[in-house]
């Protein structure tokens, strides 16, 4: 799944869906918190969570429950919208046009690129 995300993170506009499947809890956490100001610690008092537990969530190197992440979102004054929605998996042809281009150099990447503009 890594290798699925970080191709993707640098451009989030062009492949929205892929991006939101590297949304973690851990992410969800971080951001919630220092949009909200917090530090660590802060977070802590205000959840009555391990701070050191807090820190793992961020790093993913654990997965809260559900109630737990709504209770830390809610510490830092958010919380999650759920709604169920259709599962879409992958793009297979954005996937073959990334891993194509992958294999090229910059240079033929550049030729194509050109190659596809005169048509």
């Amino acid at each position: 799944m890594l290798d699925y995300c970080n191709k993707y993170v640098t451009d989030a506009r062009r492949a929205p869906d892929a991006y939101d499947a590297c949304m973690t809890s851990g992410t969800l956490i971080r951001q919630a918190r220092t949009r909200a100001g917090l530090s660590q610690g802060e977070l802590s008092e205000r959840s009555g969570k391990d701070r050191a537990q807090i820190a793992r969530w961020e790093r993913d190197v654990v997965t809260p429950s559900l109630e737990t992440l709504r209770e830390l979102l809610r510490a830092c004054g958010f919380d999650l919208d759920l709604s169920l929605v259709p599962y879409r998996g992958p793009d297979v042809q954005l996937e073959a046009r990334l891993e194509k281009g992958l294999g090229q150099t910059p240079q033929e990447r550049l030729q194509a690129m050109l190659k596809a503009r005169r048509r």
